[in-house]
């Protein structure tokens, strides 16, 4: 009759699938890429909780090693990395417009290059400090590999949380640019760094000589594949296979770079750009319509398994309070290593620094969620020979900060948003209206922007209340003001900037 274990493991799957995005839905109402993962981490203690309730029952048992054993079998770098990613990148890809990528393609590889590698330098420092304070050593390199582990940004998450607020459609693209591009350096930088750890001699000229060939490669696949899609999107198709040649890009160009051993997520969303912004010349706007709401749809499913299956890996974490305090702060010095590595990053290019929005670093800064890929890096080579030591910390740590990243980093990007944007519906009442307080803080330069549309439908930025500028000056017996009306109109015509990031 054969075996039914993939259908009952996928049948698994979807209930709790829907139970943890039904909960969140209707309980929480958190973004799902923040709320599932949560209640999906609930759920683990309550099953946990009840097995010990229900120990020594002879009507109820619960086998907890059973399911640890599932989990521990499930490999989710395969599902996640060599899998649902190429998928999910293809999605996003698609509807990302080259024409932003070229206005903003400078702060967006600041974010995913040089930030991020200062980001995993400063975290692993700090965090060493920390694990030395509280006598629990860990090897610099090991800290190294789990920064660059983290450093990756998630654009689920990121969407998740931009698609419930108003934001400024230029920290949207650059956000999700950001994730979009990074985690190709990510995982190059982890990688680099695990050869280092299992004993491989390797030069800095070396690494950045290998990371440069793998891009290059990368995007020569992107960009082949791309139009060779093109090519078959213009032959009179049903729907079904222009939605299939847009799924065999997403697969195809990932499989290929993966045997070049080239960059595998810039493949793919270099093939997904070339024909998310050259395929209204080939296909009617109903076509394309359709095409994207599949991969909608696609998404939204893939992100629910992924979800789900974040929260369940807390059965293979043995958490103490040790380690449930350590992790906490790792979240902490990775979050403080983020604004100090983005802002440091953005020092060294003054040109791109000066002409900026009041708050984008900040607010680039306080959006980085963390997501699936951190853990996915982590879960694979965390029970390798050099590193089963430290296996303890390296997940738990990563869950942990996965998750915080999404609670406070997630949920509070509206408020810090709010800092810097006037919204006339923020919260002022309770906890909401404090934690509100404590973000308007942030905004050292005082003043704010406003949102808003022409009659064509281009997003305009202006400052809400140009008077903030001007700051009272105090002289012998006079108070006055600090600059002309003239200055104060050539200072908001420079903070107004369209060319701003």
């Amino acid at each position: 009759m054969g075996s039914y274990l993939f259908l009952q493991a996928l049948t698994v799957i979807f209930l709790l699938s829907i139970s943890t995005t039904l909960f969140n839905k209707k309980v929480l109402g958190f973004p799902a890429a923040i709320g599932v993962p949560m209640v999906s981490a609930l759920f683990v203690f309550l099953l946990q909780w009840a097995a010990s309730l229900f120990n020594s029952s002879d009507i109820i048992a619960i086998n907890i090693e059973k399911i640890e054993a599932t989990v521990r079998s499930f490999n989710f770098y395969d599902f996640l990395i060599n899998g649902v990613i190429c998928f999910i990148l293809m999605a996003s890809a698609l509807k990302f417009k080259v024409s932003d990528l070229r206005k903003y393609w400078k702060p967006i590889g600041i974010l995913a290059s040089i930030a991020l590698v200062l980001c995993a330098v400063f975290f692993a420092g700090i965090l060493y400090g920390f694990q030395w304070l509280v006598g629990h050593q860990v090897n610099i390199l090991i800290l190294l590999l789990l920064g660059a582990a983290l450093g990756a940004t998630d654009p689920i998450g990121i969407k998740g949380v931009l698609s419930s607020i108003r934001a400024p459609h230029h920290l949207i693209v650059k956000l999700e640019g950001e994730s979009l591009f990074n985690d190709a350096m990510c995982i190059a930088l982890f990688m680099t760094i695990l050869n280092i750890v299992q004993g491989d001699h390797i030069t800095v000229g070396h690494v950045i000589g290998h990371l440069l060939m793998e891009i290059s490669i990368a995007v020569v696949i992107g960009f082949t594949t791309g139009y060779a899609a093109l090519w078959i999107l213009k032959q009179k198709h049903e729907l079904e296979s222009l939605i299939m040649t847009t799924a065999a890009l997403a697969s195809g160009a990932y499989l290929i770079a993966l045997f070049a051993n080239a960059s595998a997520p810039i493949a793919c969303v270099i093939g997904g750009l070339v024909v998310g912004n050259k395929w209204q010349e080939v296909l009617a706007e109903k076509e394309i319509k359709e095409v994207n709401h599949f991969w909608h749809t696609m998404e939204g499913i893939i992100n629910a398994f992924l979800f789900t299956l974040i929260g369940l890996e807390l059965f293979i974490i043995d958490l103490s309070k040790e380690l449930i305090f350590g992790g906490i702060i790792a979240f902490i010095i990775l979050h403080v290593s983020r604004f100090a590595a983005n802002f440091l990053a953005f020092a060294f290019f003054p040109s791109v620094s000066k002409k900026s929005y009041n708050g984008s670093l900040t607010i680039l800064s306080w959006g980085g969620v963390r997501g699936g890929i951190s853990l996915a890096l982590v879960l694979a080579v965390a029970n390798i020979p050099a590193l089963a030591a430290y296996s303890d910390i390296l997940i738990g740590y990563t869950f942990i900060c996965v998750l915080l990243s999404g609670l406070v980093c997630g949920l509070g990007l509206p408020q810090v948003m709010n800092a810097f944007y006037y919204n006339p519906n923020e919260p002022r009442q309770g906890f909401a209206g404090w934690y509100q307080r404590m973000c308007h803080r942030m905004n050292v330069k005082g003043f704010q922007y406003v949102v808003d549309e022409d009659e064509r439908g281009n997003e305009i930025i202006s400052i809400y209340d140009p008077t903030a500028l001007i700051k009272k000056k105090k002289s012998s017996d006079e108070v006055r003001d600090d600059k002309t009306v003239q200055e104060v109109e050539q200072e908001v015509k420079r903070l107004e900037h369209p060319d701003n990031f």
